[in-house]
């Protein structure tokens, strides 16, 4: 049988145990709350979830307005406006006819800083009939951050209790307005235009950074959309068709007002379809650095595209006007008068009743290139010099064909360039050329032309 002898404890082995114990008493007490530490840190460094709200709408249901009750609902709607912009909300109008007074004085819309005013596919906002020279259904006028869509807009034209005056508008944005989008609003049947963009003469303030994308304005007396003053304006995939009644009648009308001294640059016509037009499709008058750019420019009577000037009051220089088809327009495809410097390039001009392209009067330094010019009834390319400026001229790589009329006919013009141009089936000659002085003509094909091919 064998008995168990204990053992004293040694010095060291206290001096262990003791060390356990402090081991033991750390993990207890510390080791937890270093953890939980940790474990914080760990989750701080965790991307924030951000929960946005979205922001309150507000109905002019709210405030009275009933749809299709054929009753005054401007004031219903105005509270709405005043009472989002107030809360950072945003105006939602339902579907149903609405009807506006349109007078500046005592009715319209106004539209605060901050707006976002969304109308329902099938809502119509409609002017009710005045006798006003000037009215809007939308005043949007030195404000900032505004946004428009959706609905109708409906004028008065055919309800119009006198003749006079030419200024009833859908949408008005004036002043010192910037960062305004608009967009999928149909503005039709006003007494002036469907849209307008203009500045402030006697406090030389002027509209910028406007987008105006997927509107169509129809069947307004005076314009589609005019432009009269401001800077980076985009006019996007729209429609302006059928404008008749006062003139200009253009689809787009980018046109500096006098005196003249606010400027209009920095505007661009991109993928927009303007036909039916009793005016130009689209005028540049006075305007200069603008482009148009990929657009369908059809059936307008007064022609395709104008860029002119006057004697006067100055010319309409440097714009843009490449890769738009410009088809079956009365008049010229395009015309130039009183205007330097604008690149016309890419571009297929056809069917005009008169000239594809139709330059006069101080035209020196336009520039004419790898157009497409067929089918017009008159000259392909008409150039004459005429008053002041006639020098510079650069007519390079255009095919000109099937034109009832020369292909080229140039007259007056000094230090011309005319290059590298395939001049084919035109009914008259090919080119045709008369007091062109130190000038550059080589390298042209001329062929199947009625005569005097060169």
């Amino acid at each position: 049988m064998h008995m168990m002898i204990k053992q004293p404890i040694s010095f060291h082995d206290k001096y262990w145990i003791l060390w356990l114990l402090a081991a033991v008493i750390a993990a207890v007490f510390f080791i937890p709350k270093t953890a939980g530490v940790l474990l914080e840190q760990t989750e701080d460094e965790k991307p924030a979830v951000q929960q946005t709200a979205a922001p309150p709408v507000f109905s002019p249901a709210a405030f009275g307005a009933v749809p299709n009750d054929a009753k005054d609902d401007t004031k219903a709607i105005q509270k709405a406006i005043d009472e989002a912009a107030a809360k950072k909300g945003v105006v939602r109008i339902p579907a149903g006819t609405f009807l506006i007074n349109t007078n500046p004085d005592t009715g319209t819309l106004h539209v605060k800083d901050g707006s976002v005013i969304q109308l329902d596919s099938k809502t119509t906002l409609k002017a009710i009939p005045n006798d006003l020279p000037i009215y809007r259904i939308f005043t949007v006028y030195n404000r900032t951050n505004v946004k428009i869509s959706g609905g109708t807009l409906v004028g008065d034209r055919y309800d119009h209790t006198d003749t006079g005056g030419e200024f009833g508008h859908g949408i008005f944005i004036a002043g010192s307005s910037s960062n305004i989008t608009v967009s999928g609003v149909t503005a039709k049947d006003f007494w002036g235009d469907g849209f307008i963009v203009e500045g402030d003469a006697k406090n030389r303030t002027y509209p910028t950074d406007v987008a105006i994308h997927n509107v169509t304005g129809d069947n307004n007396r005076r314009q589609g959309i005019s432009i009269t003053a401001g800077k980076n304006i985009i006019v996007k995939n729209s429609t302006f068709s059928n404008t008749n009644g006062t003139a200009p009648e253009a689809g787009i009308d980018l046109e500096r007002d006098p005196p003249f001294d606010l400027p209009l640059e920095d505007v661009e016509l991109l993928y927009n379809k303007v036909t039916g037009n009793n005016g130009y499709g689209i005028a540049f008058v006075y305007a200069s650095h603008n482009s148009a750019l990929n657009n369908v420019v059809t059936g307008n009577k007064a022609g395709g595209i104008y860029i002119g000037g006057s004697q006067d009051s100055g010319a309409a220089d440097e714009n843009t006007i490449r890769n738009n088809f410009i088809s079956g327009n009365s008049e010229n495809g395009i015309f130039i008068n009183f205007s330097t410097k604008n690149a016309i390039s890419g571009n297929t001009i056809e069917k005009s009743e008169k000239d594809g392209i139709s330059m006069m009067n101080h035209i020196g330094q336009n520039r004419i290139s790898t157009n497409l010019i067929r089918q017009n009834k008159g000259n392909g390319v008409s150039v004459w010099g005429g008053l002041n400026d006639q020098s510079g001229i650069v007519i390079q790589s255009n095919e000109v064909r099937g034109n009832g009329g020369a292909g080229l006919s140039v007259v007056d013009v000094t230090d011309a360039t005319i290059i590298h141009n395939r001049l084919l089936s035109n009914t008259q000659a090919g080119m045709n050329l008369k007091a062109v002085k130190e000038s550059t003509v080589q390298k042209n094909t001329a062929k199947g032309n009625g005569r005097n091919d060169e």
